[in-house]
């Protein structure tokens, strides 16, 4: 069984995309990432065999807000309170105890994230014990596991750009096999999202698909540059 979590914050201004809110303002920087969170729900709503949303926070209003975007496509599952190393170490636990055989989580912050990554993630898994996507700024955009719960989370400097590599220190540390899928990019500040406006234009101009409508909406409401 493959499972795919996607983390995922209630876009609330002020708590979600602070670095970006700096230069845009913090409603904007939620509306944004409003955006961003239901492109991405959308394009994996058919992938995998069960999806979860691992939302936060875990009350009741998050809960709501979290269902409708599911529209019963993924299963809610609240993170828990803690770093976010441990939080994604309890996601991967629980989901191999319910009998998962490959995990793959991923983030939001990623709008243009193609679905053909996670399927190769999935993919690699078959072969290998883990997968990581390098993110751009040194930390990662999908991390998997195959066959078994491993602790790769511990000794991560969060929010760093040496996530990467320690994390990738921490797969050797537990002679975890890693497969390396190509790097992409997330969006967390205002250069990020002059890369995101770049990446859209140039997706138009030679004819592909964007599949992120919300964000181009959102994006053509103002400039933020």
């Amino acid at each position: 069984m493959n499972v795919l979590g996607i983390f995922v914050k209630q876009p609330i201004a002020g708590r979600v995309k602070t670095r970006l809110a700096a230069d845009v303002g913090n409603d904007r920087a939620a509306a944004l990432y409003a955006a961003f969170t239901e492109d991405v729900v959308n394009r994996f709503r058919g992938l995998a065999n069960r999806r979860l949303l691992c939302h936060t926070p875990s009350d009741e209003p998050a809960c709501d807000h979290f269902r409708d975007l599911s529209a019963g496509n993924y299963e809610l599952w609240p993170q828990p309170e803690g770093p976010l190393g441990e939080r994604l170490d309890r996601f991967f636990s629980d989901a191999f105890d319910a009998g998962a055989k490959r995990v793959v989580a991923i983030g939001s912050d990623s709008p243009t994230l193609p679905s053909f990554l996670v399927t190769e993630a999935f993919d690699r898994l078959a072969e290998n014990d883990c997968v990581i996507g390098p993110a751009t700024d040194g930390g990662y955009y999908l991390i998997g596991q195959g066959g078994r719960h491993r602790p790769l989370f511990d000794h991560i400097n969060w929010s760093q750009p040496t996530v990467l590599r320690q994390t990738i220190a921490q797969m050797e540390s537990v002679s975890a096999r890693p497969a390396l899928l190509m790097p992409w990019y997330d969006v967390d500040t205002l250069d990020d999202l002059e890369l995101l406006r770049g990446h859209i234009a140039a997706m138009h101009a030679t004819g592909e698909s964007t599949s992120v409508p919300k964000t181009e909406v959102c994006l053509a409401e103002r400039n933020d540059s």
